[in-house]
């Protein structure tokens, strides 16, 4: 199959891996991602072993591993070097961080604006107190600093390495501590932004971990206005796109969920 589909194109020149995976990919409008990427031999070495597929590019330092599944994405390099109480600990949390990245914002704009009866009386006052003054919707707050913390990212990604970092966390605490001082957002929606971050980088691949950082945007949207029932959808949504991918015949939930294999 492999084959084949590297024999479907003509083109002038392949400069990166990067490219060579945007060609071969069969769910061309999915941001999920149908090739695994590394630049580690062993973690190469490893994928051979276990029977898949490695493709190498001439002067290319990243090596394309296929077919890639939802599981294969929450495997950091150096769990086989763990014991495996540990790896599968740290496997949870991935999984874990992956849900709170994706859910967490849409599930408290949904709470707040809809369901504030599932709140506690004390947690419900609290939240009302740290919204006092500020003059803009719940709504319109997670995504002012959602897209202030994707500026602060790409900034950070293409300034040098030591500046890059510092401006991320600088910038971080400068804007939120001054939207906060400004009312113009919550206390709360920065912590949540925040832990929202933080989980996202828990995935040990950028290009899936992107893949639920978009995903976010559209919970968000749908939770804003439907509320718990537009959160759910959401979740379904992305369950129903995962459920119908497939990377190069092989289910994209395999082994949670596999009806057939081609």
């Amino acid at each position: 199959d492999l084959e084949n589909r590297l024999k479907q194109y003509t083109i002038d020149g392949i400069l990166d891996s990067g490219m060579l995976e945007q060609i071969l990919e069969h769910n061309i409008y999915s941001p999920f991602p149908e090739f695994q990427s590394t630049e580690r031999p062993d973690k190469a070495a490893s994928a051979i072993l276990e029977g898949r597929i490695v493709l190498l590019v001439d002067n290319s330092p990243m090596a394309l591993i296929l077919p890639a599944t939802l599981n294969t994405f929450f495997q950091a390099s150096d769990d086989a070097y763990s014991r495996w109480e540990v790896a599968t600990f740290k496997r949870i949390i991935r999984f874990f961080g992956a849900f709170l990245t994706v859910a967490l914002p849409g599930i408290y704009i949904a709470v707040i604006n809809f369901q504030a009866e599932l709140l506690s009386s004390p947690m419900a006052l609290s939240f009302a107190a740290a919204r006092n003054g500020v003059p803009f919707s719940v709504f319109f707050e997670v995504i002012m600093m959602e897209i202030a913390f994707e500026m602060l990212l790409e900034a950070g990604i293409r300034l040098p390495g030591p500046m890059g970092g510092t401006i991320g966390i600088v910038g971080g605490l400068i804007i939120g501590d001054a939207a906060v001082s400004a009312n113009l957002v919550s206390p709360i929606v920065v912590i949540i932004i925040a832990l929202t971050a933080v989980s996202a980088f828990t995935v040990p691949n950028e290009a899936f971990a992107s893949a639920f950082r978009i995903i976010r945007y559209l919970i968000i949207l749908l939770s804003s206005f439907l509320g718990l029932y537009g959160f759910v959808l959401g979740i379904m949504i992305l369950l129903i796109h995962l459920a119908g991918l497939k990377s190069f015949g092989m289910p994209y939930l395999v082994p949670f969920v596999a009806s057939d294999i081609n």
